[in-house]
């Protein structure tokens, strides 16, 4: 088939797109059904008002057909009913107080359940809250008002003011913001007429307006705030004073005032004649600094702001002062003396009442010398001997004392009684205080003391048996001490040590991890016990990797460590302490650590193996050296030290085959031929002691030799006992052995090739080229003429000395190289036998 052009594909694809495009409106109204209009459409209405929703039904002719089986939601939510409204042409729904900001709804047909129709509604809010505000002194007119919107709303505010004027006639202003709030400047309303005020709020979709707010413009005036203001300080009062506002203009007018000072407020009234206003206070505290302010407003107008703020020190109430002298005990030395700390609530020298404090004091109606102390001291120490005391501080001024007050000092080992079953307990930063009367005595009253750090003290009296201090400071140790007092003495106190506040268990400074391949041992310092400390109750161990999840171990408070297992080889863990305590928990910093790829098990064996390895390469390496030292001493016979006998066939006879019977080689056919090569006296040397050591053994005898040969290969030989002629060694150091061969049937000496022949090729290429088969084997068994031996031997028969005769010219002839044929096996046998003698 021929390919396409891209020219003629563009021509057949455009009617095919269009026809789609074509296609896809009446697919998707076939699929979806046709959407219809909802009237109105996405409206704005007022918040908690009602609408009223319509939906064409005419145009869907399924909805028409099923004479109008519809439904209406409302934010997915479906709408009574009863609320419903149909005819053949319109549905419709009514949606009643509609209190959302925004609501979604939408017209849903009951036999395809597609929706056919919807609208947003949206809500709005009127502005409400209106009230206004006239300013005397600027002359302005302003009104706020309050308004729910979104608050990237942008609404456009305009507040209209109408009036009736002298004529009867009726006169408008406005002014418009973008805030909520706005001035009509210069422009003051007509007091004597009612004022009407109307607020429209208008954005680009939706306008609203208020309610109409009638304003009396009286009750809006707000005037300027009291001038003048002074405060005049009385014994335990303060005195207040100030002009009226406005001067004459509201004469006719009843002003309210209000005075603030310290945390009061006072409530006064000035009327229409009076021209300034004067109250004074209740009783204040003496000799401390008050601050003054009044303000003022017509009668239901707004209040003007605070006058200007006045400050005043109150004055002294001497009947009213208390020192509230109280002393605290040292332990006395062995000689009975003591120190006694002194402490009163001072006058504050701000006040300027006193010239100074007096102490004195008088044991056994004897009188110390008095001291005078400054207005600025608070406290005091003297120091007495082992009797009881009476101390007395007093207030003077002059040659007038006042406030004078006494307390008794026991004396030492004296018996006084002391409360009973005192307790406390802290809840929230305070701590109660209880305790059970001393039985037998009349106690008038008791004097709590607390203290932290021993020299700053704070101290109360009490009537009844229990009480709570506040304002304490957090995680602090208290010493509380509670001493009854009865008649005109103390009797002896009780101490009592609580913490308002306890925190959470000290910090874990100390944190080592030991780290194995799967396992990590963690180890942790035991947190100290600290003041207001809660105990631990337990610690717990918090570890995890960079990917998994955290995991944890729980110890109770007597351990201080523990092994995390099993962890994952060579990977980064993250672990961290945590010290638990009933007040609280405490962590220490994280730590990163990272386990060994290899355990500590595994290197060990791993060193215990590799030193045995080493140990075997060695010994083994040691072994080769030695049995390699032991071959390279193995003495090699000289074959310049063998020997040539011939034998008679008889005696060759006489030699069994060896022990397997299936082979038909005997002793004479495992001799093989040999090429030596040509060997100078000078390189092998003249006859050592140990080569004539092996010649004498040649003197053997014929049927030993014949044994001691034949069990190397396993077979035994017939041999007469009888010694045989000693055979004549041949010398081959400074000769060569001819070749010996059978040529039909006989012994023949041929000689080699000469020295210059035979060493043009390498001497064991020579060997395997001049033996390349056994001569022997072409013998008959009844023929063997010839024996060759190692050792000296005495000849058979009649050809021996013919044979030496042969071998002697040839040993003293010039000719380099000779063949012999020679057992291995006999070499190898014959060094044994020399080794072993």
């Amino acid at each position: 088939m021929p390919f396409l052009s891209a020219k003629r594909l563009r021509r057949m694809a455009t009617p095919l797109v269009l026809s789609i495009f074509l296609l896809l409106p009446v697919i998707s109204e076939g699929q979806y059904g046709h959407r219809c209009e909802v009237i109105p459409k996405d409206p704005y209405i007022e918040f908690g008002s009602n609408i009223k929703i319509k939906f064409k039904k005419t145009c869907n002719k399924t909805i028409s057909d099923s004479h109008g089986k519809i439904y209406w939601t409302i934010n997915n939510k479906s709408i009574d009913e009863s609320l419903y409204e149909t005819n053949t042409t319109f549905a419709a729904v009514t949606i009643y107080n509609l209190s959302l900001p925004k609501a979604i709804v939408q017209c849903h047909s009951h036999l395809t359940q597609q929706v056919l129709g919807g609208t947003i509604i949206q809500t709005y809010w009127k502005p409400r809250n209106i009230s206004c505000v006239t300013y005397i002194s600027q002359q302005d007119f302003t009104c706020r008002w309050e308004h729910k919107i979104k608050p990237t709303s942008k609404i456009t505010y305009t507040v209209y003011r109408k009036w009736e004027n002298s004529q009867d006639a009726w006169e408008s202003d406005h002014c418009s913001s973008g805030s909520m709030s706005c001035t009509f400047n210069k422009s003051l309303p007509m007091l004597s007429k009612l004022n009407y005020i109307t607020v429209r709020a208008e954005s680009t979709v939706w306008e609203t307006i208020s309610d109409t707010l009638e304003l009396d413009p009286w009750d809006t005036m707000k005037i300027d705030p009291p001038k003048n203001v002074r405060v005049v300080p009385l014994p335990a009062h303060l005195r207040v004073e100030w002009e009226r506002p406005g001067g004459t203009d509201f004469l006719d007018q009843v002003i309210h005032c209000q005075v603030k000072y310290a945390k009061h407020v006072m409530d006064t009234s000035m009327n229409t004649v009076a021209k300034t206003a004067s109250v004074t206070s209740v009783e204040v505290e003496s000799c401390t600094n008050h601050t003054v302010s009044v303000r003022c407003a017509l009668d239901k107008a707004p209040w003007s702001e605070w006058s200007r703020q006045v400050t005043v020190l109150s004055s002294l109430n001497v009947s009213t002062v208390q020192l509230d002298l109280w002393r605290k005990m040292d332990a006395p030395d062995n000689t009975g003396t003591r120190t006694v700390h002194l402490m009163w609530k001072s006058i504050s020298p701000a006040c300027k009442a006193i010239d100074g404090y007096r102490l004195t004091y008088m044991a056994d109606e004897k009188h110390m010398p008095d001291r005078h102390l400054d207005t600025v001291v608070d406290k005091a120490s003297i120091t007495v001997d082992q009797r009881a005391y009476r101390v007395t501080l007093a207030a003077y001024r002059g040659d007038t004392t006042f406030s004078e007050q006494s307390i008794y000092v026991p004396a030492v080992g004296q018996s006084l009684p002391q409360v009973r079953g005192a307790q406390a307990s802290a809840h929230d930063g305070d701590i109660q205080v209880s305790w059970v009367v001393p039985p037998l005595y009349l106690v008038h009253g008791y004097i709590i003391d607390w203290t932290t750090d021993g020299d700053t003290y704070t101290w109360l009296q009490s009537q009844d048996t229990h009480i709570t201090l506040t304002g304490l400071q957090p995680f602090k140790l208290y010493n509380i001490t509670v001493t009854p007092l009865y008649d005109d003495q103390t009797g002896l106190e009780k101490v009592i040590q609580i913490c308002s506040v306890q925190r959470a268990p000290g910090n874990i400074s100390s944190v080592d991890v030991h780290v194995q391949d799967k396992s990590a041992q963690v180890n942790w310092t035991a947190v100290p016990q600290s003041q207001c400390s809660g105990d631990v109750v337990n610690y717990t161990v918090f570890y995890k990797t960079e990917t998994q999840p955290e995991l944890n171990v729980t110890v109770n408070s007597r351990k201080q460590g523990v092994t995390l297992e099993p962890l994952q080889p060579d990977t980064r863990y993250s672990v961290h302490v945590m010290a638990r305590a009933v007040t609280g928990a405490t962590n220490s910093s994280v730590i990163h650590f990272t386990t060994s790829r290899y355990g500590r098990t595994f290197i060990i064996m791993s060193c215990v193996f590799g030193g045995f390895g080493v140990i075997i390469v060695l010994v083994t390496g040691l072994f080769c050296v030695i049995q390699w030292k032991r071959f390279k001493g193995k003495i090699v016979p000289n074959p310049g030290l063998s020997s040539l006998e011939f034998w008679s066939s008889q005696d060759c006879h006489k030699i069994q085959p060896f022990n397997n019977p299936s082979e038909l080689e005997t002793f004479c056919e495992m001799i093989y031929p040999c090429e030596v090569n040509t060997i100078t006296d000078d390189i092998m040397g003249s006859t050592s002691t140990e080569d004539r050591d092996i010649q004498d053994m040649g003197k053997e005898t014929v049927c030993d030799q014949t044994e001691r040969w034949s069990s190397g290969f396993g077979s035994r030989t017939f041999c007469d006992s009888q010694p045989r002629e000693e055979s004549s060694n041949l010398g081959l150091a400074p000769t060569l052995l001819p070749l010996l061969a059978q040529q039909d049937g006989e012994i023949n000496l041929l000689e080699s090739t000469t020295s210059e022949d035979s060493s043009s090729e390498p001497s064991d290429l020579q060997a395997s080229e001049s033996c390349p088969v056994n001569p022997y084997r072409l013998q008959t068994p009844g023929e063997c003429p010839v024996r060759l031996g190692l050792g000296g031997g005495e000849a058979t028969s009649g050809t021996t000395e013919e044979s030496r005769s042969l071998l002697n010219t040839q040993q003293h002839s010039s000719i380099a190289p000779l063949t012999a044929y020679v057992t291995l096996d006999m070499f190898e046998h014959r060094v044994r036998e020399s080794k072993r003698t």
